[in-house]
């Protein structure tokens, strides 16, 4: 008899710990999704009150990319050939004509129409530094200082919320720029394209930066970024007038919000 009961105790006591172990995930899985909700409900959209480091992290972190099938990709490859063949005259936009710009212009609108990347101002694979390859942009954003030509970098880190814009000239860097600015992202952008950029100082260097014949500080000098593609390798990003400039237009009749127009564009791939 003891062995028999033995035998019909043990499906029972397997029912029972079964119950028990379910029981349990069902109280973790509880328990974690509550966790989950007030996570949720402490960063939301990341919109929240904090310093502007902390919000870089936040929206870095949060960034996604957007699927790319195999159609997709192929579409974004020829765009940016297309893009770049434009491009190969034109002297990274310093020499090229009207006819050459315009042509540039619409090659660029239809890469940004590819754009793989959501929250692109934002996204992790802003960081980093990118070599200037187009621009209409005045100097020494353009590569050029005075009669001399050479190569733009923007160095970015989204951590800090710095920006920092490099011009080298050569042979071996003996003239160059440096243009150093901070940046945030623009509040209620639902794109998550906007950055607010505060210019703080720029310097001309000799001889790789071994000194500085003539340094500006700026005060409350301010654009609106927007950027308009990014991926692993190529970026672009129009600036849009100086919010100083729009202010005191705004008298004529032009509006000054951010974005209101473009004012100039960036072609960019990434530096090795």
């Amino acid at each position: 008899m003891a062995s028999t009961s033995i035998a019909l105790a043990t499906p029972r006591a397997a029912s029972l710990a079964r119950s028990r172990s379910s029981a349990s995930a069902s109280a973790s899985t509880s328990a974690t999704s509550r966790v989950a909700r007030r996570l949720t409900a402490r960063w939301g959209d990341g919109d929240g009150d904090g310093d502007a480091r902390g919000r870089h992290q936040q929206i870095a972190a949060s960034s996604t990319r957007w699927a790319v099938d195999a159609a997709d990709a192929r579409s974004i490859s020829t765009a940016k050939e297309e893009l770049f063949e434009s491009m190969r005259d034109a002297n990274r936009g310093l020499d090229a004509s009207d006819d050459a710009l315009a042509a540039i212009e619409a090659k660029i609108r239809a890469l940004e129409a590819l754009n793989p990347t959501s929250n692109p101002a934002n996204s992790a694979l802003v960081d980093g530094r990118w070599e200037v390859v187009f621009s209409t942009a005045p100097p020494p954003s353009n590569g050029s200082l005075g009669p001399f030509k050479g190569t733009a970098f923007q160095e970015i880190s989204l951590e800090n919320g710095s920006y920092v814009n490099v011009l080298s000239i050569p042979p071996n860097d003996w003239l160059g720029a440096r243009l150093v600015a901070t940046f945030a992202p623009v509040m209620n952008d639902s794109r998550g394209e906007l950055w607010t950029v505060t210019f703080d100082a720029v310097a001309v260097t000799l001889f790789d930066g071994a000194f500085s014949p003539f340094a500006k500080t700026f005060k409350d000098t301010t654009r609106v970024w927007r950027t308009t593609f990014i991926d692993a390798e190529t970026r672009v990003v129009r600036a849009a007038r100086t919010m100083e400039a729009l202010t005191r237009e705004g008298a004529r009749g032009r509006k000054a919000v951010a974005g209101d127009e473009d004012d100039c564009v960036f072609v960019m791939k990434r530096a090795r």
